[in-house]
């Protein structure tokens, strides 16, 4: 039998069928969330909406999940783990089906915040699970696998919505529809989620103090991640690559964050979290630093991005599974909620600055401002190894 940190017993068999479960029910659920952000932009850029009110109700999204992750461990200790994940998908999915019906633009505003609220339920539940339920030996791997499928997911979402288009209901529906089957699975197996326990007062701010390079490193994966979805195109075409090539160093970026999860989650799990926080950091650093020198090189940009992909999403991995270490039982899905929090407030965040420093320095102010977010998290890491000497973060 596996013992979780919850106290809940499941046997290895049991514990794998679990992760098949949750695997899935993501991958269909990032699929979903992938499609819709330039869905609904294309429409709205089609409706000739302003840029600045595209851009804000994209961002409705991100702001609800942050707004809303720290009342999820109350939500768990109300309604059980899966029961929790499948009450807020409900919602998602309601919110989803319902924008071809109401389509001004404020509607969709706050179909995207309630959508995002909602959101918060089965992302900070399926994180806790899966720590819960990894094994102490293999739980960087487990928890790279996951963010390949997430990563995998966020890719196929795009690629379905070149394949069906954005007229009509057809792709509102398709990607609704997407996260009604997310539910499926989590509905067939709730019997195998594991108790989770919460604490009443977690203290929040005490979580933070207690672990704080694991949450800048979820700030700095969030900035990466959101900040190159939007800007790493235009990067491209200022410097004087085909429009073209610079959309597939986008592709390139994106393969890196699914290939490159498990052999980093493997290292990690054979030197320790805190190293592995600390190769993904220095990546990240020397990325933007090689980017602008290799303009000329196209192999060699191409692999610099690549697994630079990787890294920037494998720190995210990597100090999740930290964070199944550093906290547990109750405190576990407290710590996950901040996590959450810290990774969509840099979502938030990551494309007005991206914006700002290019418009400051147009051809490197995107690479200038990735290399300063990752060299703030490697003087961090490296200030708390020498404070406090630990594998886990």
């Amino acid at each position: 039998m596996l013992e979780t940190p919850t106290g809940s017993s499941l046997s290895v068999r049991q514990a794998r069928l679990s992760l098949a479960v949750l695997f899935t029910s993501i991958f269909s659920f990032c699929i979903s969330f992938g499609g819709l952000t330039p869905l609904i932009a294309l429409v709205l850029e089609q409706r000739g909406v302003d840029g600045a009110v595209i851009g804000l109700v994209v961002a409705a999204q991100p702001i609800g999940t942050m707004i809303a992750a720290s009342f999820v461990p109350t939500l768990l200790r109300r309604f059980g783990t899966a029961e929790t994940i499948l009450l807020c998908g409900a919602v998602s999915v309601l919110c989803a089906a319902l924008l071809p019906v109401f389509a001004s633009v404020p509607a969709w505003f706050a179909l995207r915040l309630v959508s995002g609220l909602a959101a918060a339920g089965p992302w900070v539940v399926t994180e806790t699970w899966i720590n819960a339920v990894a094994s102490a030996g293999g739980r960087g791997r487990t928890i790279a696998l996951y963010g390949s499928v997430m990563a995998a997911g966020f890719a196929v979402g795009p690629l379905m919505l070149t394949g069906i288009g954005s007229a009509g209901l057809l792709p509102f529906l398709a990607f609704a529809l997407a996260q009604a089957l997310a539910l499926l699975p989590i509905l067939l197996a709730r019997h195998l989620a594991p108790r989770l326990e919460v604490a009443g007062n977690p203290g929040y701010r005490r979580i933070l103090a207690a672990a704080p390079t694991l949450f800048a490193a979820a700030v700095l994966a969030g900035v990466v991640d959101i900040a190159f979805f939007s800007f790493l195109p235009i990067w491209g075409l200022r410097n004087g690559l085909e429009e073209t090539f610079a959309l597939t160093l986008l592709t390139v970026f994106v393969a890196g964050n699914i290939v490159l999860q498990y052999p980093l989650g493997w290292l990690a799990d054979v030197l320790g979290y805190r190293a592995g926080m600390m190769l993904c950091g220095l990546i990240c650093l020397l990325g933007p630093a090689l980017a602008p020198l290799l303009l000329g090189a196209p192999l060699l940009l191409v692999a610099a991005l690549f697994v630079w992909g990787g890294a920037a999403w494998g720190v995210y991995s990597i100090a999740l599974a930290a964070l199944g270490v550093r906290f547990w039982g109750a405190l576990l899905a407290a710590a996950n909620a901040v996590f959450v929090i810290a990774f969509e407030a840099a979502n938030i965040l990551g494309p007005p600055l991206a914006g700002g420093v290019l418009d400051l320095w147009p051809r490197h102010g995107l690479m200038a401002m990735m290399g300063l977010f990752a060299a703030a998290f490697v003087l961090l890491v490296f200030a708390r190894s020498a404070q406090v000497p630990t594998r886990d973060g």
